[in-house]
């Protein structure tokens, strides 16, 4: 395959996928994902709980087992 026919191809394929993103349909869908994402970011778990009218953070409280809310959590 040439460098001419390789590019050809590369400009074919991205000019069918911009005409796809411009559809109505994808600008809907667009917009329907960056609502979800955002209603995602809303519901993670908040860090901060209180202990005896006292701020502490999941994050900086130490433990000897992991938790979603740790820091290394799913780190190896």
């Amino acid at each position: 395959m040439s460098d001419n026919t390789a590019n050809k191809n590369y400009h074919k394929r991205v000019a069918e996928e911009l005409r796809e993103a411009d559809t109505p349909h994808a600008r809907y869908q667009a917009v329907l994902d960056r609502h979800w994402q955002s209603m995602r970011d809303l519901d993670e778990p908040d860090d901060r709980y209180f202990v005896g009218g006292f701020q502490e953070f999941h994050s900086k409280t130490p433990s000897f087992h992991k938790a979603r809310r740790d820091r290394d959590w799913r780190l190896r």
